[in-house]
């Protein structure tokens, strides 16, 4: 009976050390954060980022962009953010990262602004105009910009502004049989991603069709659509060159792509981690996308080149024939305007600013 009683007292004594243990754990590691969150400073929590990538593995999002970029983010907050990567649209599609990123599926993403034509992210697609840009370089540096003079509402309510807007380069036409004029676009099924690529494509007597860039391969593999624009840098990591083998380099537009973040997730950062990204790692994103659109471009043409080498041909159009093309684009530029002003923005003022900002750039104006 002895025995008994010392055994259970001795299991009583342990088990009340391990609580006691326990809990001045839990209090000294609720003390420090909170002490570290009121006053502004670091909190040791590793913080999971989530971040979406529309495009494939394979495409140069994942390894010029993302990976480095999260290499970097890791490394600048010391380990306190461990970013996830999820690539080919697993967290949503190219056409819905407004709602994915605001509505907290992924904590960052990449707005791909034609599609969001009607919202608050309608100043962004002055940028999409026809023959408004050469490369992406010179159009990331306006439409940034622009955009801090235009486009901040688009951030009010779920998304954050990480500080600088990126674009494609400029887009070529990929097609199932050659195109070297206007004439011999007539009647063919072409891909849309907004406004102004519909109203383009109907000046040059061709069928718009709107659908999302991941279901484009399939659409040109099952005939879909006969044509559609796209960036040669973008078509060698999804292999469209394998669908449409017949690219004219045409240059005819870039897409702005603001990387964006969810902002409840920003609110919940200690304060010297929101500098962090509003300072460097936001505005760094951005230059990421456009440092690898400038650097592929040549090596781009140069697989493309190669792989369309007895399946197709790599186009360059005569000038009188780029002028037809391009003089079925102006009408783009004026409508632009009168749908700004139907929106309640300034239409007249902003096209006036924008030619002003490609002029400094030493951009020639197309029209």
């Amino acid at each position: 009976m002895l025995k008994k009683l010392t055994f259970m007292l001795s299991f009583l004594f342990l088990f009340a050390f391990v609580l006691a243990g326990c809990s001045g754990s839990s209090s000294t590691s609720s003390s420090d954060s909170d002490s570290g969150e009121k006053d502004g400073g670091s909190s040791e929590k590793v913080i999971e980022m989530n971040v979406s990538n529309f495009n494939p593995s394979t495409h140069h999002y994942a390894y010029n962009v993302y990976e480095p970029w999260k290499e970097l983010v890791e490394e600048k907050s010391n380990g306190r953010i461990k970013v996830n990567l999820y690539h080919g649209g697993t967290l949503g599609k190219s056409s819905s990262v407004v709602e994915d990123v605001g509505g907290g599926l992924a904590d960052v993403g990449l707005v791909v602004a034609t599609y969001y034509y009607d919202t608050n992210f309608f100043p962004y697609t002055i940028g999409n105009l026809p023959f408004a840009f050469p490369d992406a370089a010179s159009a990331a540096k306006v439409m940034t910009e622009f955009g801090e003079k235009y486009a901040m509402d688009a951030y009010e309510e779920d998304l954050h502004y990480l500080g600088e807007i990126t674009t494609t380069d400029a887009y070529d036409l990929f097609a199932t049989k050659p195109i070297k004029s206007v004439s011999d676009v007539k009647g063919l099924k072409m891909r849309v991603q907004g406004k102004g690529d519909t109203e383009v494509v109907k000046n040059w007597d061709a069928v718009p069709v709107s659908l999302p860039l991941e279901e484009f391969y399939e659409a040109m593999q099952k005939g879909t659509l006969d044509t559609g624009f796209y960036t040669p840098i973008g078509a060698v990591g999804n292999k469209y060159y394998e669908v449409g083998p017949y690219i004219t380099k045409m240059g005819i537009t870039v897409t702005p792509l603001i990387p964006v973040m969810n902002k409840d997730f920003y609110e919940k950062l200690p304060d010297d981690l929101k500098q962090l990204f509003d300072d460097e790692l936001g505005p760094k994103l951005g230059a990421l996308f456009t440092e690898s659109y400038t650097k592929e471009l040549e090596t781009a043409y140069a697989e493309l080149e190669k792989q369309v080498d007895g399946k197709g041909e790599l186009i360059t159009l005569a000038p009188e024939e780029l002028s037809g093309f391009k003089k079925s684009a102006q009408s783009v530029w004026e409508n632009w305007v009168n749908d700004a002003n139907d929106m309640g923005y300034p239409g007249e003022e902003m096209m006036e600013e924008f030619k002003k900002m490609l002029e400094a750039e030493g951009l020639e104006l197309p029209f």
